[in-house]
């Protein structure tokens, strides 16, 4: 993800599309306070009509820069505005549908679209906050390793630890076997949730050498650099667990917002078919 994008898109071109959006708002308001459908405002007016033909229009819009958007290259400006569009015209749906329906929700298929509109809606603001919040931190937790060097790195600092450890005694020999063998990264859900496991064998094993005994200035010094292998160690783990972390509450998001996109849609579908074949 690129962090010129998340930084730029919600401003774009000076905040064209909430413009536009705010704009669009205003006039919608103001007609609809001016129309006078000699009954309660409802969606079978001329007016509501008007209206339901745009936001399923803007619906149809949204739906499409989905499929669109990974056809553009990362960090260009067209997708750029096809994203800040996106995020402005999605909250502005969501008044537009409420104008069309003059407020009218009830047990029918007109409100369990607008329920799915404003729960899709309400979850692409939770994505605005992904884009924003995490590419810093999917970039800046590895500070320029990528995830393979991490592990390789990883990997040597085990060997290391092993080697230094070797004349430090059968407890600490056995705490840092368990740190190289039994520390994880990923793996359930709430694991990949979690930067500082408590029960992480290499943040176990450094406690351990806190309290650790030893004698003689040779052990002494070798139990100084063990612990800074762990240090150097635990900093990478946080690194890359910082990294999964963010990952996963992306991919997280991913889980939801499609799925609702496309249940709306198809409820779009079914409410224009209703509207046409029914009434």
């Amino acid at each position: 993800m690129d962090i010129k994008l998340s930084e730029s898109f919600l401003a774009y071109k000076d905040y064209k599309y909430l413009k536009i959006s705010a704009v669009a708002l205003i006039i919608t308001l103001v007609a609809y306070l001016l129309h006078d459908p000699g009954r309660a405002p409802n969606g079978g007016t001329w007016f509501g009509y008007t209206l339901g033909t745009i936001s399923a229009g803007l619906v149809l819009f949204l739906g499409w820069f989905g499929i669109k958007k990974r056809q553009f290259m990362s960090g260009t400006d067209l997708l750029k505005g096809w994203l800040s569009a996106h995020v402005y015209l999605g909250v502005l749906v969501i008044f537009l549908s409420l104008f069309h329906a003059g407020f009218q929700l009830g047990l029918n298929l007109h409100s369990l679209l607008w329920t799915l509109l404003l729960l899709t809606v309400l979850s692409g603001i939770y994505g605005v906050f992904c884009y924003v919040r995490y590419p810093s931190i999917l970039t800046g937790s590895r500070q320029g390793l990528t995830r393979a060097e991490i592990l390789l790195e990883l990997s040597e600092l085990d060997l290391q630890a092993r080697d230094v450890a070797m004349g430090l005694g059968d407890e600490i020999n056995a705490a840092i076997l368990r740190a190289a063998e039994e520390t994880q990264i990923g793996g359930s859900i709430s694991k990949m949730l979690n930067v500082e496991p408590a029960d992480c064998p290499t943040m176990l094993a450094l406690a351990f050498l806190e309290g650790a005994q030893v004698s003689g200035e040779e052990q002494e010094a070798a139990l100084r650099k063990l612990r800074a292998v762990l240090i150097r160690k635990s900093e990478l783990l946080r690194r890359l667990r910082t990294y999964v972390r963010a990952a996963t509450l992306v991919r997280l998001w991913l889980y939801f917002h499609i799925p609702l996109s496309i249940g709306t849609l198809v409820a779009l579908v079914a409410h224009v078919f209703a509207v046409f074949f029914y009434w």
